[in-house]
């Protein structure tokens, strides 16, 4: 009566073993990168998206923003503190703020994000008279 309780185990075994091998080859499988990522603060990058439109059309819809896989995209340092990224991969490192990038990326159809020059924070002047700085 054992034996065939064992044998009956080790043919359900092989019949879950194939749909359970592939489904933990497909877990295991490194995503393809793409150029444009979602992000959040307790969100690593997500990086899915080969179109600029639908990376931020999901980052508006989930609350988040819509970044560039640096990996993907080289920045080109600039003077701004933001750089507009177009679906073509060409990037502007020009935007001081990042409402000015936003309403560029925007207007392009495209992604704002940090730059990769980004300038330190001054340090206070006590003798200045705009705001210690």
């Amino acid at each position: 009566m054992a034996q065939i309780g064992r044998v009956r185990g080790r043919r359900n075994a092989r019949l879950f073993a194939g749909p359970l091998l592939a489904v933990g080859t497909l877990l295991t499988v490194p995503a393809i990168a793409a150029p444009f990522c979602l992000t959040g603060q307790a969100l690593p990058p997500y990086c899915i998206y080969q179109d600029a439109s639908s990376c931020n059309r999901e980052a508006q819809r989930q609350g988040l923003t819509c970044s560039v896989n640096t990996a993907e995209v080289k920045l080109r340092a600039n003077v701004g503190q933001y750089c507009v990224v177009t679906p073509e991969k060409v990037s502007l490192c020009a935007f001081p703020d990042r409402q000015s990038c936003d309403v560029e990326a925007a207007r392009l159809h495209s992604v704002c994000t940090h730059g990769p020059g980004i300038a330190p924070a001054r340090t206070p002047d006590p003798y200045s008279p705009v705001n210690g700085y």
